[in-house]
């Protein structure tokens, strides 16, 4: 063998040496990971160390030389912290649930899910183990959710899905305004539906409770020409005008199809009468001649 190829060999064979001590050397938990980088642009090889489900228990060890009333004003600041850490975990977990459901069903909705089963939207809603309204429910509790984002991002407070139906419309008209409301609720102690409507109404941005609803104004009143239009044409003409179905179908298409689907079958019944109603005239006039 030539002195080349023996240098060769030699070389390999360190290293293959090399490696295998290497590997039976212990690597750090975050040995592949770069601090430099986001998490979404760690290695994806970087081994993830899984959260505990379980808490440590209280460190008993804090109380040492506290006198007995200290010891019990630490111990109920740790029950006070692990309530708000209760409450906090789970209204995280109950808003991020709403939105992916929520967003879940639109998309079930938009694509005919109940179609494909041969269901329809009620008894899609009740094979899911919820109620047909429910269904509408988590679709606006998610868009409300989803619109404050932002506000929750820079509180890093989760709310509800009662919670987010008082804030949405808040935020929508002033992000600011909907900030304050947020604030005081919870430095009321509480954070709830009625914590933040009960601070909108302190800052003014609802009127105050008790406050009669306006009154609907009278209809107009109705003339045989009317009630001949309304024979003619019915309601349901103007709700399916194609611009106002146009816009319908953009903000929420699931919603728009079940509604069509529920004129449609009061149209059936609707022509059931008109048969009849041509059938009783005709026997009328017939009667006449």
């Amino acid at each position: 063998m030539s002195k080349k190829n023996l240098v060769a060999q030699g070389l390999a064979s360190l290293e293959a040496e090399t490696a295998q001590r290497a590997s039976r050397v212990p690597r750090a938990p975050d040995a592949n990971r770069d601090p430099a980088l986001p998490q979404q642009f760690q290695p994806a090889n970087a081994p993830a160390v899984a959260p505990a489900l379980v808490p440590a228990s209280f460190e008993t060890s804090t109380l040492d030389g506290m006198d007995e009333a200290k010891q019990v004003e630490t111990l109920e600041a740790a029950y006070w912290d692990a309530d708000r850490a209760e409450v906090r975990s789970f209204q995280l977990a109950k808003m991020q649930g709403s939105v992916l459901k929520g967003e879940l069903l639109q998309l079930l909705l938009e694509r005919r899910a109940h179609e494909h089963r041969g269901l329809t939207v009620g008894d899609y809603a009740e094979s899911l183990g919820i109620k047909r309204q429910y269904v509408y429910d988590l679709i606006g509790a998610a868009q409300d959710i989803r619109a404050l984002a932002p506000l929750i991002e820079e509180t890093s407070t989760p709310v509800v899905a009662s919670q987010a139906a008082v804030l949405a419309p808040l935020y929508k008209a002033d992000p600011e305004a909907a900030g304050l409301v947020l604030q005081a609720a919870k430095d009321s102690g509480k954070l709830s539906a009625a914590s933040l409507t009960e601070a909108a109404r302190d800052l003014g941005l609802l009127p105050p409770a008790g406050t009669p609803a306006p009154k609907p104004a009278p209809p107009a009143p109705v003339s045989p020409a009317d009630v001949a239009g309304r024979l003619a044409f019915a309601d349901a003409y103007k709700v399916l005008a194609p611009k106002l179905i146009e816009q319908l179908v953009q903000e929420n298409p699931g919603a728009v199809l079940d509604q069509v689907q529920a004129i449609e079958a009061e149209i059936i019944k609707v022509q059931r009468r008109v048969d009849a109603a041509k059938k009783a005239a005709r026997k009328a006039i017939g009667a006449e001649a």
